[in-house]
């Protein structure tokens, strides 16, 4: 009769079909509202003083009581990594859609943003453009914008690259197309020749092919020089590069909630004028609109010119932004002609993201690193998935934003 009572107890179990492990879930802590607007608030890079902004502390979770797996199933999770974006068919600089066998080849070009050379061409096609203060000598800019998504058959005009510019391509790891080191550079102003840039292409040996003049748009001769980049990546320049999901990432419908509302943003550059260049909020179109002011200070929308195969060859666009981003650098005279624009280390960033903005910070340890755009609260930069534009503001000027209400 001893005997039988285990047997007894262990049915018993059975039939009841009772557990004894339970489970513990986590509570999401609530988002906190916005805070007030003003008409117009100008801002420089001094946030805090110490080019980051504070970090929010999350609320910690709850403790949980977990079974132990199957060891068999660990394992396999284990090595099964997880898809990248780009794996998943997902663009890492515009976060839209990749056609079914697209290759990773980002080219970044020199491209000249003197009056006389607008509008210019295949702008509206660059899934990121960066825009930097050019040389002392004048108020004017340089665009260095990257192709990957949509190779344009023809880009330009193309223009001599500075330094800065060959260090922010270096970030990218792909072909770098511009007219080689600046006309005046004195001894020791850093060459392209040892910017460790993996692929050039310049006006001369094989590439200089796939340089052509067009003064179309103006007879002066150093505004008119074009590169047919689709045919020369597809015959001279078979490469892949690394991909970095560090620098920032997409996500359909961004809300900031912290964000003000805007109208504007005004950015002067190196101009006294904190309204030179103008991106306005389209709200009907989510984009925002640039434009710029002529030699008469007058205030005009920017375009580009996209090459098309109809008869005329191109479409004249409005250059239209998704995304806006204002990093504050340390720009400072690196002779009598050039400027110097420091790129590595730590700085404060405003972002410009579905009709509001939000502060945030950048970092970019050495130049052999990408450069992580950070939020407010530690957390990497969401866009909305489009094209990006990059202001490589100098930190000793202000820029204006007109905020709605």
């Amino acid at each position: 009769m001893r005997s039988l009572l285990p047997l007894f107890a262990g049915l018993l179990l059975l039939l009841c079909g009772c557990s004894v492990i339970e489970t513990i879930a986590d509570t999401p802590s609530k988002p906190q509202s916005a805070t007030g607007d003003a008409e117009i608030v100008v801002v420089t890079d001094a946030l805090n003083g110490s080019g980051t902004s504070p970090v929010a502390t999350a609320t910690p979770a709850l403790e949980q009581e977990t079974a132990t797996p199957d060891i068999a199933e660990a394992t396999e999770a284990e090595e099964t990594p997880a898809l990248s974006l780009f794996e998943q068919g997902i663009s890492p600089t515009t976060g839209r859609q990749l056609p079914e066998g697209a290759v990773y080849r980002p080219a970044l070009v020199a491209i000249d943003n003197a009056a006389q050379a607008r509008p210019q061409t295949a702008l509206m096609l660059a899934d990121v453009v960066y825009e930097f203060p050019l040389d002392r000598a004048d108020h004017q800019t340089r665009y260095l914008a990257l192709f990957s998504d949509t190779l344009p058959a023809r880009v330009g005009p193309v223009r001599t690259s500075r330094a800065y510019l060959a260090q922010t391509a270096l970030e990218w790891g792909g072909l770098y197309v511009s007219l080689g080191d600046p006309e005046m550079a004195a001894n020791g102003y850093p060459l392209l020749e040892g910017s460790g840039i993996p692929l050039r292409a310049e006006n001369a040996g094989d590439a200089a092919a796939y340089f052509y003049r067009d003064k179309t748009i103006s007879s002066i001769e150093e505004h008119t020089l074009f590169f047919k980049l689709q045919s020369y990546l597809e015959t001279q320049a078979a490469f892949s590069a690394e991909i970095s999901e560090s620098r920032f990432s997409f996500e359909h419908g961004v809300n900031y909630e912290k964000g003000k509302e805007i109208h504007s943003v005004g950015l002067p550059f190196t101009s006294s004028d904190a309204e030179r260049v103008v991106f306005t909020y389209d709200k009907a179109n989510n984009l925002l609109i640039r434009s710029d002011k002529n030699s008469k200070k007058v205030l005009g929308v920017s375009k580009s010119l996209t090459p098309t195969d109809d008869t005329l060859g191109y479409a004249n666009e409005t250059i239209a932004v998704q995304n806006l981003i204002v990093q504050y650098v340390r720009v400072s005279a690196y002779d009598g002609n050039y400027r110097s624009v420091m790129l590595t280390g730590k700085g404060d960033c405003m972002y410009f993201v579905n009709g509001r903005a939000v502060f945030g910070s950048w970092s970019r340890p050495t130049l052999d690193d990408p450069t992580a755009y950070k939020l407010y609260d530690g957390t990497i930069l969401r866009l909305e998935p489009g094209n990006t534009w990059i202001m490589m503001m100098p930190s000793t000027r202000e820029i204006k934003i007109r905020y709605v209400g």
